[in-house]
C-alpha cells in the first residue's frame, strides 16, 4: 500500500500497520496521519538542525523532541502556513496519536510523552454550504449525450450524493455485490469502516438500473466484486474523475462559481432531509453514517428561513409602542 514506503522512518511503517491492523482505519484515513507526521518530522529536522535525513529517524530521536518543540510546529502551522484551526487540530491530534503509540509500545525510564498534554485547539464552527432544493433539482439529470459521453452513470453519480448523503470515498468503493435493486438498499464502507445501509428511492433505483444496463452491456464478464462506477477502461472510477464530474454539473447548471464542491451534495442532502423530511436527529445521523450526534447536529442550526417566519410569528412582532 503506497502510504508504506521508503521516504517514511521505519518507526513511521510501524505505526500506520498498527493503524491498518489493529485500529482498522482506512486507506485515506492512514495516508492522512502519514502526511501529517512527516509534515512534522520534516519540521523537526530543519528547526533541530538534524543532518540525517527523515526516512532514517530513529526511535532515539523522535523520543528526545520536547514539548517546545510542538508548540514551535504549532506557531509553525499558523505562521509559516497558513492552516486553519480545524487543520492544526487534525495535525496534532495525528501526532499525540503517533506519540502515544510510540510511548506504549517503546517505553523509556525517566521519560515523558512530550505530546500528552498540548493545548488543545479552538475551532471556529462554521455552517456548512448547500445547495437551496431548486439547485438540486437543477443538478438532477443534467447530463445527456450532447454535453458528457456517460451520461447515465453521471446522472447515477449525482443522484446518489442528492438522495443518500454520501462521501465521494464511500461513492467510489460501491461495488456491485454491495448493491440490491431489488430491496432498493446500498451497503457502504464508512469511516472507521463503519458498515451503513443507505437506502434508495425510487428516481435513484431506476436512475441506477439504467446506468446498470448500458455499464453491463460493454463488459465480457459481469464480476460482482468490480466496482459500480467504472471508467472508459473499466477501471474503478477515481475520486478526481468524480469530482471533476461533480464540477461539471455545477458548471452546466450555472451554478459553478459559488464555491461549492463535492461534498457540499452531502451537506445539501442532509439539510433537504432534515428541513422538509423533518426526521429524527437520531435518524440523521445513521442517514449519514456520523459516529456521534455532534457531528449531525450542525443540521438543526442551519435553516434560517424556518427561523426568520418564527420571529416574525411573535406576538411582540405587532406591537405598537405607547407615544404620549
Amino acid at each position: 500500500m503506497n502510504f508504506f514506503n521508503k521516504k517514511n522512518p521505519i518507526i513511521l511503517n510501524h505505526f500506520l500497520k498498527y493503524l491498518f491492523n489493529v485500529k482498522h482505519y482506512s486507506i485515506n484515513t492512514i495516508n492522512e496521519y502519514r502526511l501529517d507526521v512527516m509534515m512534522f518530522l520534516r519540521f523537526i529536522k530543519q528547526y533541530l538542525s538534524i543532518s540525517i535525513e527523515v526516512n532514517r529517524f530513529s526511535v532515539f530521536i523522535i523520543r528526545n523532541v520536547k514539548r517546545e518543540d510542538l508548540l514551535a510546529f504549532l506557531v509553525y502551522l499558523n505562521t509559516n502556513r497558513n492552516c486553519t484551526a480545524c487543520t492544526r487540530k487534525r495535525k496534532i491530534a495525528a501526532i499525540k496519536a503517533f506519540y502515544k503509540w510510540l510511548y506504549t509500545f517503546y517505553p523509556a525510564e525517566n521519560m515523558c510523552n512530550p505530546a500528552e498534554n498540548l493545548p488543545s485547539i479552538q475551532e471556529v464552527s462554521k455552517l456548512p454550504k448547500y445547495l437551496s432544493l431548486n439547485e438540486a433539482k437543477g443538478l438532477t439529470g443534467i447530463f445527456n449525450l450532447s454535453n458528457c459521453n456517460n451520461p447515465e452513470r453521471n446522472n447515477a453519480i449525482i443522484a446518489l450524493f442528492l438522495n443518500c448523503g454520501l462521501r465521494v470515498s464511500e461513492l467510489s468503493n460501491i461495488r456491485l455485490c454491495d448493491l440490491n435493486l431489488h430491496e432498493g438498499s446500498i451497503r457502504i464502507i464508512g469511516k472507521g469502516n463503519k458498515e451503513r445501509i443507505a437506502w434508495l428511492n425510487k428516481y435513484t433505483k431506476e436512475i441506477i438500473g439504467d446506468y446498470l444496463n448500458v455499464r453491463n452491456r460493454n463488459l465480457e464478464l459481469v464480476d460482482d466484486m468490480q466496482c459500480l462506477f467504472l471508467n472508459r477502461v473499466h477501471q474503478k472510477l477515481a475520486v478526481r474523475t468524480i469530482e471533476a464530474i461533480v464540477d461539471k454539473a455545477y458548471n452546466l447548471a450555472g451554478i459553478g462559481d459559488r464555491g461549492y464542491t463535492t461534498h457540499t451534495l452531502r451537506h445539501t442532502s442532509a439539510t433537504i432531509m432534515y428541513q422538509y423530511v423533518k426526521p429524527d436527529i437520531l435518524m440523521l445521523k445513521e442517514f449519514l453514517g456520523h459516529s456521534t450526534i455532534k457531528s449531525t447536529e450542525i443540521y438543526t442550526h442551519i435553516n434560517n428561513d424556518q427561523l426568520k417566519k418564527a420571529v416574525d410569528s411573535n406576538p411582540l412582532c405587532d406591537f405598537e409602542p405607547y407615544v404620549a
